[in-house]
């Protein structure tokens, strides 16, 4: 049976004489992740998406071969959701519902009474006038046309489209980067970049940025955006408008 991927890191690291201190300054990977990683912790990184680049960092720091690791970490400690089967619509019982049984409206109804009332009042107008030659008079008082009222017409104008940004990524250390459009479309899909690397410029209406550390610039649209050096991971959403924090739950993860 292959060894735990935790066994084949701490292994190779002893072996080079190496400590976990050297690790996190060359990698910029905190000494807790590393130390998860090596007892086979996955469940204490951030999420798959940092584990597959701490791994693949981790990994290429030792000279062991990094896709091999990353494929038997997905073969192992990722797993595909399953579709719950009680989140499926259920019909009724014989495949269809019942008729709904059909009710006199409230309209109808107030239309049957003004009916009635109005004829009422015809019946009335005609004895009051019969023994009197002001009923033509009246008549004419009763009948005045409305004015017809004026026809406006709006105009709506097409809502702007929104403007193109653009954006361009280079690494000052070790980091591990995921960038999408606003189409959710990966730009730079989940890879490691070591200091010097440089990715873009891109072009879209809006961007979200997933770093495993802060040691990477970025450059919207031609100006400088400073990014803190952390050593945890780091979200942003960039647009026209500005650059935004990203929650965790927001971050793209390029899986």
């Amino acid at each position: 049976m292959a060894p735990e991927l935790g066994q084949s890191l701490r292994e190779a690291r002893i072996r080079g004489g190496i400590e976990l201190s050297q690790v996190e300054q060359a990698t910029k990977i905190r000494i807790r992740y590393l130390r998860a990683m090596e007892e086979d912790q996955w469940e204490l990184l951030p999420g798959a998406a940092y584990a597959r680049g701490f791994l693949r960092t981790y990994a290429r720091f030792l000279g062991l071969d990094d896709e091999i690791l990353v494929q038997e970490y997905g073969h192992r400690h990722e797993r595909v959701k399953e579709v719950d089967p009680r989140a499926e619509p259920v019909l009724p019982r014989g495949g269809r519902a019942g008729r709904p049984r059909t009710r006199p409206s409230g309209t109808v109804l107030a239309g049957i009474v003004a009916a009635t009332v109005l004829g009422g009042l015809f019946v009335l107008g005609l004895i009051g006038g019969s023994g009197n030659g002001d009923h033509g008079a009246g008549r004419g008082a009763g009948t005045k046309k409305a004015s017809p009222s004026p026809t406006t017409t709006s105009t709506t104008a097409p809502a702007p489209q929104p403007a193109q940004v653009s954006l361009r990524l280079r690494a000052t250390g070790t980091v591990w980067a995921c960038l999408v459009d606003d189409r959710g479309r990966p730009l730079v899909n989940g890879v490691t970049l070591t200091a010097g690397e440089t990715r873009g410029p891109f072009q879209a209406r809006a961007f979200k940025v997933t770093f495993g550390n802060g040691y990477v610039q970025m450059e919207v649209d031609n100006k400088p955006f400073k990014v803190p050096q952390a050593a945890e991971p780091l979200g942003y959403q960039i647009a026209s408008r500005g650059v935004s924090k990203l929650a965790s739950s927001s971050r793209p993860t390029c899986i």
